[in-house]
Parts: structure tokens; C-alpha cells; sequence
């Protein structure tokens, strides 16, 4: 005997190479004939429809526990993102009004707001305070 025959992973690999050219051809005539097209739509259709009956119920089953169905929280997520975008574009004027306002009332441009607001600090020194007589 050769070393071919003697080899089971050639033999193993043959054979699946068969086997699968066999399944392929057999599935592409099946596939290629009307009836398989026409009962491969109605099981669709009837998947669908079921898909369909499974969500009313399940949203009529959360509505009797007043809880909120799938397109409830996508609803408020909705609005949710809505609600996060305006105050964002407010932060934005808000800062832009703020930066106005420091300009038009800074007397000077090296001072800031927030220098001016700040009361007057004793100098500090090691001597203590003189005391006016």
C-alpha cells in the first residue's frame, strides 16, 4: 500500500471536499426551483407577522404593568439627547457672555475680574505693626 491510502487526514480531507461539493450542488437545485422560493416567502411573511403579534403583545403586557415598552425608552432617549444638545449650546453662550462682560468691564487689560473682586491683604513682614502716635 502507498502512503496516500495509508493517510487519514488526506482520506478525511477527500472526502469532505466531496461531501461538499455534493451538499452544494444539491442546495443550488433545491434553491433554484419556484416552490422553494414561494415557501421560503410565505415562512418569511409568517415570521414576520408572528415578530409583529409577539411585540403588540409584549408592549399591551407592559402597558397594563405600567412599565415602559422598547419604543418608550427610545422616545426618551430621543428627547433626552435633544435636552443634552440645547443646554450645551447654552454653556456656550454662557461663556461667550461671560468673556464679553470681563472685557467691557475691566478697566484695564491686564486686569482680571477676579483681581478686582478680591479685598486688599496686609503686607506681610516679619516686623510687627507700627503703631501711629
Amino acid at each position: 500500500m502507498t502512503d496516500e491510502k495509508m493517510n487519514p487526514v488526506a482520506l478525511w480531507r477527500d472526502w469532505f471536499v466531496k461531501s461538499e461539493k455534493a451538499w452544494s450542488q444539491a442546495l443550488t437545485e433545491m434553491m433554484g426551483d419556484e416552490k422553494f422560493s414561494k415557501g421560503m416567502g410565505r415562512y418569511m411573511q409568517e415570521a414576520l407577522h408572528t415578530h409583529r403579534m409577539f411585540s403588540e403583545g409584549m408592549s399591551q403586557y407592559l402597558a397594563n404593568l405600567n412599565l415602559p415598552s422598547r419604543s418608550d425608552v427610545l422616545d426618551i432617549s430621543d428627547r433626552l439627547g435633544q435636552i443634552e444638545d440645547t443646554l450645551a449650546a447654552i454653556q456656550v453662550e454662557l461663556r461667550e457672555q461671560r468673556i464679553q462682560i470681563a472685557r467691557t468691564t475691566a478697566p484695564h487689560a491686564g486686569d482680571s475680574p477676579s483681581n478686582s473682586a478680591r479685598p486688599a491683604k496686609p503686607a506681610r513682614t516679619k516686623r510687627p505693626p507700627t503703631s501711629a502716635k
